[in-house]
């Protein structure tokens, strides 16, 4: 596309109501009888800078403008939103509290014209009173940088109130990074790095000027780029995304590159963190220090690790749309413990939407390969079950018969099959087997006694935010409760009595209790007929997936540690599940924050579970249907 020769001024605007008025008139104030445009990207602002940056502009007729406003998504897609509608050859940044210099848009396009330059950087300077600043009016000769992106991509130099660009160049190049909140660092590095992309790419002339472009407000609170977290994190980002496109780019740019985000993420964790010189991290960065062999895909995720529980930071993606092979090994997978990775399998597909999952079961039948199967259609690709491989130091001799893969996640403990796993040809590998010391990266809290909530966690390593499992169905004019009175064991069982009693509470509440019950559980059945007749609802099915149906009509359920209890809790209703022997902390269903578990040996300190009284039981559920 050809652009008329002239300058269109892009505003990025963000709550800056105090600043935008001065900063517009900066640029205004240069207007002369060349073409010249400003643009005003409002990005949410929650204040009254939309309004103001408006109702100025439209009082300026001889200008053209464009004010528009977007959802609150950062400057870096502000801008990519101004380029669709910029009209001239070249392009002006400028942020919505900046003034740039009297004479600078002239100054700047004249030199990128002297020189023939496609980016050019000036100096930019704080102050106390930005609109009092006396700028010099001073005219001195650009110079052409020299290797541009070794001084980008390891010192991490940028800005963009203080750039000039051609908008053909930054429309080559594919604009700002979308992927990263702010937009100083993906400039630079994508016009820099142009010719790296591929053989024969276009390279770009990058110049710089010693003459003061632009001041900015030095009192000004919550600045993007005063936030140091926000500012490592996406110099970190911008650089690793390059690097994934670059595919020429030298190797010692690459590997010095990764060393410097590596030592940020040290330097960090030590420093705001709190990380031992004993830490895992800790190897890492001295790994890196040797030239030991870096792979940008980890280093990506080790950024993640290091800001994942700073909450001032904005970040964009959390999603990872490539084509990723991953396999799970799960180990024996029974219809409870398929059940119990669920909340696992749902999040990897909410970080990564388009891989294709691999289910491994090394022992025994796959419950997602038979009665849960629907359940995990859209969610595996392929399951692999009654493999007998993993358990037998003999499976050495055996050539693992598997794919290659982007992500192999071990989800057991033992270190023989952990090893055995290690065979297989994977570029991450993630287990948490003797204190992760095979994993290729390690979750933000290494133990987590919640079987659902440690698997999830796993997952979690390779989001740059904090996973959030949520599955929650709010039936609120339902009047059904179900109840899960069976168990495999005795042990695990709550006497029938005691459920009995909670379901007259219930009817007395004016809701109906729907018993459900296994094949197997004729016993029950009559005591529940002799108890109640017509008054409740006897649901009686072989078929998981019906279970799981039936259950989404409920308001809420109650169940023993028992696979019904789980097959309630995966259709999204709140759960009261019963303890006895078995660890509460470990099995409880996740998911609806209203779930609720209780154990006679953490409430009562004993191990039967019929020592738990009914009144306890009745006042949990009484707290979920009101």
């Amino acid at each position: 596309m050809k652009f008329k020769n002239g300058i269109s001024v892009v505003v990025t605007l963000f709550n800056k109501e105090d600043f935008i008025t001065q900063t517009l008139n900066s640029a205004i104030e240069q207007f002369t009888t060349r073409n010249f445009q400003i643009i005003v990207v409002d990005d949410g602002s929650s204040d009254n800078s939309f309004m103001i940056a408006k109702n100025l502009l439209k009082k300026l007729k001889k200008i053209d403008s464009l004010v528009f406003t977007q959802k609150n998504s950062g400057p870096s897609i502000a801008i990519n939103n101004a380029l669709k509608h910029v009209k001239y050859s070249f392009l002006k940044l400028l942020d919505g509290d900046d003034i740039i210099s009297p004479d600078s848009l002239d100054y700047m396009k004249h030199q990128m014209e002297l020189k023939n330059l496609d980016l050019l950087y000036g100096y930019w300077e704080w102050s106390n009173n930005p609109d009092k600043f006396k700028f010099k009016k001073n005219k001195p000769p650009s110079s052409i940088m020299v290797n541009p992106l070794k001084r980008f991509i390891i010192s991490g130099w940028g800005g963009s109130s203080n750039l000039m660009v051609r908008t053909n160049v930054l429309k080559e190049v594919g604009g700002c990074d979308e992927a990263v909140f702010v937009q100083d660092f993906s400039i630079p590095l994508r016009i820099a790095g142009n010719h790296l992309k591929f053989k024969n790419a276009k390279q770009f002339i990058i110049g710089e000027s010693k003459k003061t472009i632009c001041v900015g407000p030095a009192q000004i609170e919550n600045r993007i780029m005063s936030n140091s977290s926000q500012t490592l994190y996406d110099l970190s980002l911008a650089t690793l995304n390059y690097i994934d496109t670059a595919k020429e780019l030298h190797d010692y740019l690459r590997r010095n590159a990764l060393k410097k985000i590596i030592a940020r993420c040290w330097s960090w964790r030590r420093r705001a963190n709190k990380y031992s010189f004993f830490s895992w991290f800790f190897i890492i960065y001295l790994m890196s220090k040797i030239n030991y062999k870096l792979k940008a895909s980890l280093v990506r995720y080790y950024v993640y690790r290091t800001w994942i529980d700073d909450i001032t930071i904005r970040k964009i993606s959390c999603k990872d749309i490539a084509d990723k092979k991953v396999l799970i090994y799960v180990g024996l997978d029974l219809l409870g413990d398929a059940l119990i990775k669920l909340p696992m399998l749902k999040s990897i597909k909410e970080v990564f939407p388009n891989a294709k999952i691999t289910w491994f079961a090394g022992k025994g039948k796959s419950a997602y390969k038979n009665s849960l199967k629907q359940l995990s259609e859209k969610l595996i690709y392929k399951t692999l079950d009654d493999y007998n491989y993993g358990s037998s130091i003999l499976d050495f001799l055996k050539k693992p018969p598997l794919d290659e893969y982007d992500i192999v996640i071990d989800t057991q403990k033992r270190v023989l099959t952990t090893l055995l796993l290690k065979r297989i040809k994977t570029k991450i590998f993630i287990s948490p087997c003797a204190n992760y010391i095979f994993s290729d990266l390690v979750p933000r809290k290494k133990k987590i006694k919640n079987l659902s909530k440690h698997l999830v966690s796993l997952v979690e390593i390779f989001s740059p935010r904090k996973i959030k499992f949520l599955n929650i169905l709010d039936n609120k004019n339902s009047n059904r409760v179900g109840i899960c009175p069976g168990a495999s064991v005795i042990w695990k069982k709550w006497m029938i009595e005691n459920f009995i009693e909670v379901a007259e509470y219930l009817i007395r509440k004016k809701l109906k209790p729907v018993f459900i019950l296994g094949p197997k559980e004729k016993d029950l059945e009559r005591n529940l007929n002799r108890a109640f007749g017509q008054r409740i609802i006897l649901f009686k099915s072989i078929d998981p997936m019906q279970t799981i149906k039936m259950a989404k009509t409920l308001k809420a359920g109650i169940s023993n540690d028992t696979g019904c209890g789980h097959l309630m809790a995966s259709a999204g209703i709140p759960v009261v599940s019963i303890f006895g022997p078995t660890n509460s902390e470990k099995f409880s269903p996740i998911g609806n924050p209203m779930n609720t578990s209780i154990s006679s040996q953490e409430s009562l300190k004993s191990k039967d579970i019929n020592s738990i009284p009914t009144n306890l039981v009745i006042r949990l559920i009484k707290d979920i249907v009101n």
